[in-house]
């Protein structure tokens, strides 16, 4: 059963006015998670697909089927140097016989951030630098026109567009059959990594949609000037705007107020360890869950820096995939494929 039908089983008039196409295995388990006195569960996105996982499978379901409907030989993303969403886009674009670009800047070098970058050049994806953040827009719009004869679909970084978002509006709404059934408790709360926030705007679109009186605690990993407020009402308003299309109608408001936006578990910056994160890390391991350091890691940390009160069931959403596509080749051999200002950062220089 796919996570996609979660929706159009509620909203049948939806099937076909949105564009869709199965990648992933859903729905993916609830489980309780063994944290102190009880209440906490674990929603595994992290099994969601194969030989990749995490949350940007869901997104993907719709945007690749966008991009096949709009006629493109390529799509074209942005992330850093160690992104999940880029790899997890030029992995399953393969696999619908799409090429793929990926506008990638650095970030701090992790072992985890080095392998997802390897992964990037052994599934065969185009990959172009650009220095910093800000100028992802202009590096973007520079390689859309660079294979304006393919006709590049612009994949939005994070796949957090309104369309994206229909993604995690999907899953919440499966997460609610699975409390239904009785598989798991409501929760009062769901823990989130936040970055491009278009997991936290379709999960609280989606509970509100579902009547869940569920909060969103999105934890931000990176700077404000990508995970605001704003940001998120943009998210939220567009893809009520795609639902619409099949009579689905819902106030903006009964979404947004579901979100909290958590700041405490930023530390130096994007991509940089905390204390809390490697803490969080250690006893997710004890329980044979894996934690990467720049998304989940600080997530796990915001949950268990507020654990459940009684009567109150927290749910930590785990977006990392369990599984990483094993590396054809050494990397010394695929290092020697990855053009110079890759190699570089590789090697810390």
């Amino acid at each position: 059963m796919s996570g996609a039908l979660a929706l159009f089983r509620r909203f049948p008039r939806l099937e076909g006015r949105i564009p869709w196409t199965p990648l992933g295995r859903f729905p993916t388990p609830v489980q309780e998670l063994p944290l102190g006195a009880g209440g906490a569960w674990i929603k595994r996105d992290d099994l969601s697909a194969e030989p990749y996982g995490g949350n940007k499978v869901r997104k993907l379901e719709f945007l690749l089927a966008d991009a096949r409907r709009a006629g493109a030989a390529r799509v074209v993303t942005a992330g850093a140097f160690g992104s999940h969403h880029a790899l997890a886009t030029a992995l399953y674009a393969r696999r619908l016989d799409l090429a793929a670009t990926l506008v990638l800047f650095p970030q701090p070098a992790t072992d985890h951030a080095r392998r997802v970058l390897l992964t990037d050049v052994a599934v065969g994806a185009e990959l172009r630098f650009t220095r910093r953040m800000e100028l992802v827009p202009g590096a973007l719009l520079a390689a859309r026109w660079a294979h304006r004869r393919e006709g590049a679909y612009a994949v939005a970084p994070g796949g957090s567009d309104a369309l994206g978002t229909l993604g995690y509006v999907a899953a919440a709404l499966e997460l609610a059959d699975q409390v239904a059934a009785g598989e798991a408790p409501c929760p009062a709360v769901v823990h989130v990594a936040a970055g491009t926030l278009g997991t936290a705007a379709g999960l609280a679109i989606g509970l509100a949609l579902a009547g869940l009186e569920t909060t969103v605690a999105a934890t931000r990993i990176t700077g404000r000037i990508v995970t605001n407020e704003r940001t998120l009402s943009r998210l939220v308003r567009g893809a009520l705007a795609l639902l619409e299309r099949g009579g689905v109608r819902l106030d903006p408001a009964e979404a947004l107020r579901r979100v909290e936006l958590r700041h405490g578990q930023i530390g130096a910056g994007y991509g940089r360890e905390t204390p809390a994160g490697r803490e969080a890390t250690s006893l997710f391991e004890g329980l044979g869950l894996r934690l990467d350091p720049t998304y989940t890691a600080k997530a796990a940390a915001e949950l268990l820096a507020h654990p459940p009160a009684p009567g109150r069931p927290a749910l930590f959403w785990h977006t990392l995939s369990a599984t990483e596509p094993p590396l054809p080749a050494p990397a010394a051999e695929l290092e020697a494929r990855l053009p110079a200002p890759f190699r570089r950062w590789l090697h810390g220089e």
